[in-house]
């Protein structure tokens, strides 16, 4: 005899709305219950060769929906429900540097930059895809003007992948942090030939150009980050400091008015 499952509310649609699974429907037919938690997985280095090609598979699809889970719900304004889906992620999988990488760029954009570093130092504990975990953290641990340990994560990142762009990009950054100007010029200007249409890399080479006096030079790389990334005020505003070093004053009004209209001070 076959039993119905029967339900006098709307619980499951309601539930599903809320990102969980909606419960069976009335009339379904009743199967046997699945255990609750997370599926097992079997360990890759337990298997023969011929299946753990199907293994791995498997996890990439697994960190592909927790990645574009999490992207949803964050999109749905719902940041922590995505932050729990990428951490319980990766408990499950604690090599996916992807979603690690997503944790800790989640954590940051929520302000908590601390958990975000402490993400990626537990990766790095792991031995894990070192450059892609150091030039975030580097990145990260600049934010919060801690620039000796910013300068030797991106250092260490260049050692083994010497032409990653945003490694020297950070690298130029911490350096302008500290003072060390001059220093800092061969590394951004790396950074832009690695990467010419990188508005933050013109930016930051203008930034250190104007500093050191090559006003010509400043005033067309900002220019040149104006293009890449049009609705970042700090181009505009400082090229109106340029433009008033150089006594071109209706210039440097309409600049300052740019900056303004977009949200610079």
């Amino acid at each position: 005899m076959r039993r119905l499952h029967h339900s006098r509310s709307d619980a499951g649609e309601a539930r599903a709305l809320e990102g969980f699974d909606a419960g069976p429907l009335e009339g379904d037919l009743a199967g046997s219950s699945r255990d609750e938690g997370p599926s097992l997985r079997p360990y890759a280095a337990d298997l023969s060769e011929p299946v753990v090609g199907v293994a791995q598979t498997t996890l990439a699809a697994d960190e592909d929906r927790d990645l574009r889970r999490a992207r949803e719900l964050e999109g749905l304004g719902r940041r922590l429900d995505a932050v729990l889906v990428l951490q319980q992620a990766l408990v499950d999988r604690p090599e996916a540097v992807d979603v690690r990488l997503a944790l800790a760029s989640m954590l940051d954009r929520n302000g908590d930059t601390e958990d975000a570093i402490e993400v990626l130092t537990a990766g790095l504990a792991r031995g894990f895809a070192n450059p892609q975990l150091l030039v975030p953290r580097g990145a990260l641990l600049g934010k919060l003007n801690r620039h000796t340990e910013a300068e030797a994560d991106l250092r260490r990142a260049l050692e083994t992948e010497p032409n990653q762009a945003e490694a020297h990009l950070q690298l130029g950054i911490a350096l302008v942090r500290r003072g060390r100007i001059p220093e800092a010029l061969p590394v951004l200007q790396r950074a832009r030939q690695l990467d010419q249409d990188n508005g933050e890399a013109a930016f930051h080479l203008g930034e250190v150009l104007y500093h050191l006096g090559d006003l010509s030079a400043a005033l067309d790389t900002l220019r040149r980050a104006t293009e890449l990334a049009p609705r970042d005020p700090r181009a505009f505003k400082l090229q109106g400091r340029l433009l008033d070093r150089q006594g071109r004053t209706e210039e440097a009004m309409v600049m300052h008015r740019k900056a303004r209209d977009l949200g610079g001070r």
